[in-house]
């Protein structure tokens, strides 16, 4: 079987890292498949998988062709001569044109599958969805939809063996980042460890959230202590400016980029994480820890739908109502969105920014809970099985093999 993965790059690293991460997947358990992976950012591939070459239009590695989405004649030329069995077309993203002149032309009468793997969502019109069939202007190309998502009536989520070693067991990813970090903080049990990746916003409440912990800790534990692992990207320089404006309160680590393997390590290690995006989300809801998501912003605030419906899916593992009231009240207040000038639009701002830094402080101190849940809450997500399993699965039956 010979798969085309398209991948246009849209979030820097949340659509190459579930491009990457299942490719890897696929390889590991089905390596008889053959992978050509259409990316049209390289940059942001080689940024989690170092051995990808940029400044190459055509590449083997890993087994697998990698090909510029950019470089019209080359890879007009390669998929004209073998046109593509199965195509998995990622996150509704466009087709090249040069792909479209290859599979719509009039001569073209092999018969071409296109797999439209969704964006990850726990709305519950994902069942629906999953798998329902959409037309093209050409009865030889065929399109089908695949939904990533949180019950057993979707795909579920790419698992990978590496990252459920991680979970099972944070022994072996602290293993990881003692050698990729060089750090040791993820050993010590009076070290509270929190990684921040999101979009740009203000982090005013984070840290004095963070900060108010740590003080309120150290009263029964004189040695504890709080650590930031700070994510290069958006969200970067406005948490280092808070912090700053704060008085650096606890330590932090301004992160190089990190490869897949790495990133994974953190999130499983890390008592709390911080997240964006659809990679780093999927990988969040299935380590089992705490974690809060920004959500891709959207106009008129279309992505808190999104939002409040993960809250939906996790609120049937957050034993206490006013615990789960509050998670609730977060993670919309952390997603919302304010006009940058000032005005009303900034008064706003500021007072949420009061309340959001005390629904963070009851989240934090009700940090054993919060635990309870993730950890129900991943395992539902891993019982409900490996979207590549189920991927693969349903393209053996498609292709009537």
């Amino acid at each position: 079987m010979e798969i085309t993965i398209l991948c246009k790059v849209v979030d820097n690293y949340g659509d190459i890292g579930f491009v990457y991460r299942l490719a890897k997947d696929i390889s590991e358990l089905y390596p008889d498949i053959e992978l050509r992976l259409v990316v049209s950012d390289l940059s942001s591939f080689a940024a989690m998988a170092p051995f990808v070459r940029t400044d190459l239009a055509r590449q083997s590695v890993k087994g697998w062709q990698i090909f510029d989405w950019n470089c019209e004649s080359l890879c007009s030329k390669e998929f004209s001569t073998r046109i593509p069995e199965i195509i998995l077309q990622c996150f509704q993203c466009e087709r090249p044109e040069w792909l479209d002149e290859i599979l719509f032309a009039p001569e073209q009468k092999e018969t071409v599958r296109i797999v439209n793997l969704e964006y990850l969502t726990a709305e519950t019109w994902a069942d629906d969805f999953h798998l329902l069939k959409s037309g093209t202007r050409s009865i030889f190309v065929k399109k089908v939809n695949f939904m990533p998502g949180f019950t057993k009536k979707t795909g579920g989520l790419v698992l990978g063996r590496q990252f459920l070693q991680f979970t099972a067991s944070k022994e072996a990813a602290v293993e990881m980042l003692k050698d990729e970090l060089e750090t040791e903080l993820f050993k010590d049990v009076h070290t509270f460890c929190v990684t921040v990746f999101a979009y740009k916003r203000n982090f005013r409440h984070l840290v004095r959230a963070l900060k108010s912990f740590a003080e309120k800790r150290r009263k029964s534990d004189g040695l504890f202590k709080v650590h930031a692992f700070v994510a290069s990207g958006l969200a970067c320089e406005p948490f280092e400016e808070a912090w700053k404006k704060e008085g650096c309160p606890f330590a932090i680590t301004k992160l190089p980029y990190l490869r897949q393997e790495a990133w994974d390590a953190l999130l499983c290690a890390s008592d709390f994480n911080f997240v964006r995006g659809e990679d780093s989300f999927a990988r969040a809801c299935l380590c089992g820890n705490p974690f809060v998501w920004h959500a891709y912003p959207q106009d008129e605030e279309v992505h808190l739908l999104k939002v409040g419906a993960l809250l939906e899916r996790i609120k049937a593992f957050v034993a206490n109502a006013e615990l789960f009231q509050a998670v609730k009240e977060y993670f919309l207040l952390y997603n919302k969105r304010f006009p940058e000038e000032s005005g009303s639009g900034a008064k706003d701002e500021e007072l949420t920014e009061e309340k959001e830094g005390l629904l963070l402080q009851k989240l934090l101190e009700n940090y054993g809970g919060l635990k309870e849940a993730a950890l129900a809450f991943s395992k539902e997500l891993i019982a409900n099985g490996n979207l590549t399993e189920h991927l693969v699965k349903y393209l053996v039956e498609y292709l009537g093999r």
